[in-house]
């Protein structure tokens, strides 16, 4: 089975969001610029330590760098209720911006009927 290229997008994502360069993270991780620029687009994978550190350095969770989350929340204990919020955000975030829309509308409309 051929290795398929992992980006860690939401790296690159939270990276940005916070304003840092692939140099300041590369400095205050110790590591190199370029392997910062692999992980991101896709052609290395950090090693465990490292993937603990970038998450530590973040403050988010493993998952959210490894794109197996959208939020990059740290979760310690889940229960019921936050298994099923993060189902409806998770599905809300695959809807169109035209869909999203109409869903709030009609979530307006169920928040505001009267009982």
């Amino acid at each position: 089975m051929a290795d398929k290229i992992f980006k860690m997008n939401n790296l690159k994502k939270i990276r940005e969001q916070k304003n840092l360069t692939q140099i300041k993270v590369s400095v205050d991780l110790e590591v190199s610029q370029e392997l910062i620029s692999h992980y991101e687009i896709g052609t290395s994978k950090p090693n465990i330590d490292t993937l603990i550190k970038l998450a530590d350095y973040f403050n988010c969770s493993t998952d959210y760098l490894l794109n197996r989350t959208n939020i990059p929340t740290i979760i310690k204990f889940l229960s019921k209720d936050d298994i099923n919020n993060n189902d409806i955000i998770n599905k809300y975030n695959s809807l169109s911006n035209k869909d999203k829309a109409e869903f709030n509308n009609f979530l307006n409309f169920l928040c505001n009927k009267k009982k």
